[in-house]
């Protein structure tokens, strides 16, 4: 019977460097390792380097790293880890907290190193491995979701000292450019004859106001969650302003009756036998997705969103010729009009042949 001896641990082919505390080189690979004790427990560290001079500066970084990790802590696993991201984030907006639990849910599925692994002990190369398993499934925004959870999960290990770096910098991709949507925005003829088709529904009782609901979006340039805002004090006649608040940043903005929405209003107004309340919302309804999406199906037209109409203002300012920063502030933005030409580019006078060639004709 043949005797194997057994295999030296890297324990025991590490031999200490002289005058240098916490300085041990491997025999055989000759990679340097630090070395020392914390609340009463060895811990080891390859340096990375077989260079004296990198090994020692090395070294001291990780001594001084290892001061910042609370023993406790350290034990903390990428379970418990998870219960206290969801914890910390319990009141953040529901839609924020579904998508927390459906990242976490991915992980759980596609995690092949365990949930009671430390979070010390994860390394980027684990978190990319996950990412992987999911990539293909995701778009570039999704991505750039995913690896933003990685970042809000490990800050929260580093603010709470159960490691001294997170492993999201180091990560095979931390963010993919996100697809530029192509959106769809209806022609002056669709706009119109959307508004004409729901206004004609009359087993609808929500037709008339969905109508309005629809002309208003396309009419005034705002969004649905805007428009379902406003209250008749936020109308101001004698200015020709509206005041607004932007609902995904609580500012208030402002827009003008424009010309061919100052009819709309008036009737708006109009079909109270008195004078509104102040308080009144100018729309009972919030939105009018499903009749928009009716009216497209029955008009045989794409499939236009709330969006969609909102943006047809847009373009209609844009191939009238406004300033494009004032387009932005019209729309309560406060970049100058580069979202605006970052996201409806493709729109402005994409659907349009007879502006295309009104356009050409000025190049001479």
């Amino acid at each position: 019977m043949t005797i194997t001896s057994k295999r030296p641990s890297t324990r025991q082919l590490l031999t200490k460097i002289p005058n240098v505390p916490g300085l041990y080189r491997h025999s055989v690979n000759k990679t340097y390792y630090g070395i020392k004790k914390l609340a009463g427990k060895r811990k080891e560290h390859s340096l990375d380097t077989t260079d004296r001079k990198i090994a020692e500066r090395k070294l001291r970084a990780w001594i001084s790293d290892l001061a910042k990790i609370d023993a406790e802590a350290e034990k903390t696993t990428l379970a418990q880890l998870l219960e206290k991201f969801t914890s910390v984030r319990s009141g953040m907006k529901p839609s924020t907290v579904r998508t927390d639990a459906s990242i976490i849910k991915s992980l759980k599925t596609h995690w092949k190193h365990g949930l009671d692994i430390r979070v010390s002990r994860i390394r980027p190369s684990m978190l990319d491995e996950w990412l992987a398993a999911i990539e293909a499934d995701l778009k570039n925004s999704s991505f750039n979701r995913y690896t933003q959870f990685v970042k809000q999960l490990f800050d929260i290990a580093l603010n709470d000292k159960m490691i001294t770096e997170s492993p999201h910098p180091n990560l095979r991709t931390t963010w993919k450019r996100p697809q530029k949507p192509i959106r769809l925005v209806p022609t002056d003829e669709q706009f119109q004859a959307i508004v004409a088709d729901i206004r004609s529904q009359r087993l609808n009782a929500e037709a008339q106001e969905s109508a309005d609901f629809i002309e208003f979006l396309g009419l005034a340039g705002l969004g649905q969650a805007e428009a379902s805002w406003l209250t008749w004090q936020r109308v101001n006649f004698e200015a020709d302003q509206l005041t607004v608040r932007r609902m995904k940043t609580g500012e208030l903005f402002y827009v003008p009756i424009y010309a061919h929405l100052k009819p709309l209003l008036k009737k708006l107004h109009d079909r109270y036998t008195t004078p509104p309340a102040p308080e009144t919302k100018l729309f009972a309804i919030s939105d009018a997705k499903k009749s928009l999406a009716n009216a497209c199906k029955r008009l045989g037209y794409p499939h236009f969103t709330q969006r969609s109409i909102r943006a047809y203002l847009i373009r209609r300012l844009w191939q009238s010729g406004v300033d494009i920063k004032l387009i932005a502030k019209w729309q309560g933005h406060q970049d100058g009009g580069r979202l605006i030409l970052n996201t409806y580019t493709e729109v402005f006078g994409a659907n349009d042949a007879e502006y295309v060639k009104t356009e050409l004709a000025k190049v001479k």
